[in-house]
């Protein structure tokens, strides 16, 4: 079965690993990312690669702006050396053409799943099309592509947003980072009957500099989170280890709280910088057991 098929049947589990592309020209830089994805392979069904682009953000800017191969040269190289599945993460706002762009990417690329990522402001003016535009410009054409969509659970109508994109052609949703069950179970009970898969995203947090990171990316932090992961407390439990049983428990959480019809449910994990990447391995063996036992256990998802 292919990737689209797997995301599409409601009895099959599908787990993303989100690996953010190298700086371009650096020595070793892909090499050390395709090691890491041969690490993780055998336990995922793709590889999700963001695009990263220098954006504006409301907030003082912390971080500087590293320029990133493009997800689409990275990719290929993984699906051609590695014979691993990629989705990778297209934003679409910024020129004019994106037809041609997918046209070129699937048949100079060979890859045909994507992420239509918007702008970071609705109120900003954008030389390149919406991702409700972008769907229905990929959707005419008549190209393979098998498309998806973000989605901020904490949004106002949230859910009427996914609807519309569902109907625009986009067949799976990957969420912001989840660092509490609320919002992302209130979603997914107010779509309940979509015939589109919601990928739960996580990300260990092992230092205060990465809620400070998904912080200034517009992630939407529970107020009292810092205190939480970033206490000392008894039995020697680390920032890390919270932020797993976290995870753990948000993931339980929306199982538990399924409508009678929900949406297909997947699981991305991502690992925001390098120091994280073997925490983000860990909670990838941990939740991904743990989310295809819940699935194994829902015969209302079969």
């Amino acid at each position: 079965m292919n990737l689209k098929g797997k995301m599409l049947h409601p009895s099959v589990p599908v787990i993303f690993f989100e690996t953010v592309p190298p700086a371009p020209g650096k020595e070793g830089a892909i090499e050390a990312v395709l090691d890491d994805v041969k690490k993780i392979r055998h336990l995922v069904d793709a590889v999700n690669l963001p695009e990263i682009r220098d954006e504006t953000r409301h907030s003082e800017r912390t971080y500087k702006f590293v320029p990133r191969v493009e997800p689409r040269v990275l990719g290929t190289q993984i699906r051609r050396e590695l014979g691993t599945d990629v989705v990778i993460n297209r934003v679409v706002v910024h020129e004019s053409d994106q037809l041609s762009w997918f046209r070129e990417t699937g048949e100079r690329f060979g890859l045909e799943h994507a992420v239509l990522v918007g702008g970071e402001s609705s109120r900003a003016n954008y030389a390149g099309p919406s991702v409700l535009e972008t769907a229905g410009q990929v959707r005419a054409a008549g190209l393979p592509w098998c498309l998806g969509g973000i989605t901020i659970p904490s949004r106002t109508h949230e859910a009427d947003r996914i609807r519309r994109k569902h109907a625009a052609g986009l067949k799976f949703f990957t969420t912001q980072v989840l660092f509490d069950s609320n919002d992302i179970v209130g979603l997914v009970q107010r779509l309940n009957s979509l015939e589109a898969r919601i990928f739960l995203s996580f990300a260990p947090v092992s230092h205060p500099r990465d809620l400070d990171f998904l912080r200034w990316l517009g992630v939407d932090l529970p107020k009292d989170l810092d205190t939480f992961l970033l206490r000392s407390g008894p039995g020697g439990a680390s920032c890390f280890d919270r932020s797993l049983d976290l995870a753990q428990r948000i993931l339980m959480d929306v199982f538990d709280n399924l409508p009678p019809d929900p949406p297909l449910l997947g699981l991305n994990i991502e690992h925001i910088n390098r120091r994280n990447f073997a925490g983000a391995v860990k909670m990838l063996d941990r939740l991904g057991d743990l989310y295809s036992s819940l699935v194994a256990a829902r015969p209302n998802l079969a």
